[in-house]
């Protein structure tokens, strides 16, 4: 079944996407009011300026002995007689000489405007304020939420009923796969079974021997279907196992498929090592490796398979003689076949390689075309 984690992602990444294209007019919708913030700041310190001229000429015609400089929390002004020298001045260190009306820093914008003859003896006004960006900021970041919020609502829906088809044809598939599977196990059960029983009536019958080979193989790729199928839904349950005994065994299944290719499996397995590790996994690991090693080998060849306990660690090594590997970076792939007329499903040595990554298991593979290949699994201690 489709995942949500991938709508999920979809959708970001058309949002993602949306969003850069919608990035051109919001440039432009921010470069457009950074402009009439600028046009409103200058209109603003000239009606300013403009008030300060008028306190002046209502103090000369008063004939009044103090004059009162007009303050303000948002502007600070000053007055400067020809020379600039200060007259009278709220300003901290702004420049006194323009080479326009208006002068504007990083973060201060000043106007200067030259007053008539006046009983201050006053020859220019400077007034600035601070350049306040923060409403036209604050409305961009509400205009970027909201166009989000609704290309994700949109994206959402869209794809959510893209996907519905997909998503019941891969749930009708994944239940179809469940039901033949279930139905598949019970008659390779029972072929075996008779097959084992006419083994015995029929003994070195090559015919049979390739039956209960052909059945073996069946079973290998049977496993790894129902192990693909389940594997979300396996539990990590771990117990202690006696790998030596437990690897004799896998090979001894096996016995059966190499006899009919009259491929000799020579072990080198140390005794009474103990694994915990979980027991389906483990399967997975020797059968697919034995499995290939197997079907990939010449007639008349030979298979080694090695088991050596260090302090740290326990190596699990496969040889084969054979046909060898042309891309070694290749096999753990999903659905990747060397051999598309020898090999199976592709999906034996992805299983491997997922088991192994989920337990930190180090795979080694080295391997000539034509001569063999070579599988080494270290496993570490817990």
């Amino acid at each position: 079944m489709i995942n949500y984690k991938y709508e999920i992602k979809y959708i970001i990444i058309q949002v993602i996407l949306t969003l850069l294209i919608a990035f051109i007019p919001i440039y432009f919708y921010l470069d457009a009011s950074f402009e009439n913030q600028n046009i409103k700041d200058k209109m603003n310190l000239k009606n300013y300026a403009s008030s300060v001229f008028s306190k002046i000429e209502d103090f000369e015609k008063e004939n009044s002995t103090v004059f009162y400089f007009p303050r303000s929390n948002i502007y600070s002004s000053g007055i400067f007689d020809k020379e600039n020298r200060v007259v009278f001045s709220l300003l901290k260190n702004e420049k006194r000489s323009f080479n326009n009306n208006f002068e504007k820093s990083k973060d201060k914008i000043c106007y200067k405007d030259y007053l008539p003859l006046n009983i201050l003896n006053a020859n220019s006004l400077i007034v600035c304020k601070d350049i306040d960006n923060s409403q036209v900021i604050y409305n961009a970041i509400i205009l970027l939420l909201s166009i989000s919020f609704f290309i994700f609502l949109s994206s959402f829906f869209v794809i959510k009923q893209s996907v519905e088809p997909y998503r019941k044809l891969n749930q009708y598939l994944d239940e179809f796969l469940k039901d033949a599977m279930h139905e598949l196990k019970t008659p390779i059960g029972v072929a075996r079974i008779n097959v084992d029983m006419l083994q015995l009536r029929l003994k070195n019958d090559k015919y049979i021997l390739r039956i209960k080979s052909a059945l073996k193989n069946m079973t290998v790729i049977y496993e790894d279907l129902e192990y693909y199928m389940q594997q979300h839904s396996v539990k990590d349950e771990k117990e202690n196992i006696d790998f030596s005994m437990f690897l004799e065994k896998r090979i001894e299944f096996f016995s059966d498929l190499a006899i009919s290719k009259n491929i000799k499996i020579e072990t080198s397995i140390k005794k009474n090592i103990m694994l915990n590790f979980n027991k389906i996994e483990l399967f997975r690991i020797i059968d697919n490796n034995i499995s290939n090693a197997i079907k990939y080998s010449k007639d008349s060849s030979t298979i080694k398979v090695l088991l050596e306990e260090y302090k740290e660690e326990i190596k699990l090594v496969f040889w084969d003689e054979g046909i060898g590997i042309k891309n070694t970076k290749k096999i753990f792939e999903r659905y990747y076949r060397g051999d598309k007329i020898t090999g199976g499903f592709g999906i034996g040595l992805s299983i491997v390689k997922n088991i192994c990554k989920k337990n930190k298991i180090k795979i080694e593979v080295n391997s000539k075309p034509n001569i063999g290949s070579e599988f080494t699994y270290t496993f570490q201690k817990s």
